[in-house]
């Protein structure tokens, strides 16, 4: 499997780029967020990588970090969702969009991209759910309290550990919460995603 392209960027296309590694030009497929960030780059880039491989064709889609990569194969995961869908999607929608929308079933959000209608986003948000919350033991993998702890708060910290963010810092924005124990997922969500993205 190729894990990353490091190289120069050749040529940028509307929805693809094309790397050139030692006199080897690779096509990759890139979200519209990736091609942006990569026209602000000069000299060497860093594409992570995945492979798709079908009878008629391989396929390299990059990413311009492990997080887009990481949703890229979670949202293909899903049934019904393909490479170019999925890429369509992280083109439309942030890390944090993605997150917020599958946990507060935000069907409209999936629907902004080409080729997601409303019974393909339902099943996006239903199978992102199932795969995303409590795949972490949150009292095994943490091992200390944390105020406020609750059903809602295990949820949200066990889903921002498998989704790549440093446990050091979600304990630190938590613990200085004052989290009300009625306090639903959604509002709870939006108050540490916020607080996370601004680095307080």
């Amino acid at each position: 499997m190729i894990s990353h392209i490091k190289g120069t960027v050749e040529r940028i296309m509307e929805n693809s780029i094309i790397v050139d590694v030692n006199g080897v030009g690779y096509c990759i497929l890139c979200s519209s967020r990736t091609i942006n960030e990569v026209r602000s780059y000069s000299g060497i880039v860093h594409i992570f990588t995945a492979l798709n491989i079908r009878e008629d064709s391989w396929t390299l889609y990059g990413f311009i970090s492990e997080r887009e990569r990481f949703w890229f194969n979670m949202l293909t995961s899903v049934q019904g969702v393909g490479g170019k869908v999925a890429i369509a999607i992280l083109s439309v929608l942030s890390d944090d969009d993605i997150f917020n929308a599958f946990f507060t079933s935000n069907k409209d959000a999936f629907t902004k991209a080409d080729g997601v209608g409303a019974k393909l986003a339902t099943r996006i948000i239903t199978e992102l759910k199932e795969k995303v919350v409590g795949k972490i033991d949150f009292n095994a993998a943490i091992g200390i309290p944390v105020a406020g702890e609750s059903g809602v708060v295990n949820d949200i910290i066990s889903a921002l550990l498998n989704l790549g963010y440093q446990r050091a810092d979600v304990l630190r924005v938590i613990s200085a919460m004052q989290i009300d124990s009625e306090v639903t997922f959604d509002v709870l969500l939006k108050r540490i995603l916020g607080k996370l993205s601004s680095g307080v």
